[in-house]
């Protein structure tokens, strides 16, 4: 499950992440979406995202009422020379300017914000987690008329329209 956290700062759209910290044995301090964990046996995808949401960004089930579910995506990727699949469960959640993100179980070193057009930073220097591009691809689709020239637009529909 990711949760992508996004703002509007005048006329710019910011994106916010969470460095992981040096801790973790997979993609230390690699930025992640704000909210993201793995599906555990028994536990509903909404309650698995109340869950990470508290441990990760301190945000009660009260400040993700506006979350709102998007796309449910499997995907395979290679990691350690291994196929791994895997699903991801999409929300996408408005920051409100009272919203305070607080890590609360160490997962987490600190909380950036980048606008839109600066992402290519964390992308160029592959330190972005890579399934969190997922969430944020998605994003852009939905906001599309806001960010992506309508031509590029048709290209990525026709890529996702052949995986559908």
């Amino acid at each position: 499950m990711h949760c992508n956290v996004w703002s509007k700062h005048k006329n710019s759209t910011i994106i916010h992440f969470a460095r992981r910290s040096k801790q973790l044995k997979s993609f230390p301090s690699f930025f992640d979406n704000t909210i993201a964990g793995g599906q555990p046996c028994g536990i509903s995808i909404i309650d698995n995202l109340y869950k990470e949401a508290r441990e990760e960004a301190g945000l009660s089930v009260s400040d993700l009422r506006y979350a709102k579910k998007s796309k449910t995506v499997h995907y395979i990727h290679n990691y350690k020379k291994k196929l791994n699949s895997s699903i991801l469960f999409i929300y996408h959640l408005e920051k409100k300017d009272n919203l305070q993100f607080y890590n609360q179980d160490g997962e987490v070193e600190k909380f950036i914000s980048l606008e839109i057009n600066k992402i290519y930073e964390i992308l160029e220097k592959r330190i972005l987690k890579p399934n969190s591009i997922i969430p944020i691809i998605d994003f852009f689709i939905l906001k599309e008329s806001d960010f992506i020239p309508k031509q590029v637009m048709l290209e990525i529909k026709k890529i996702m329209k052949t995986y559908d």
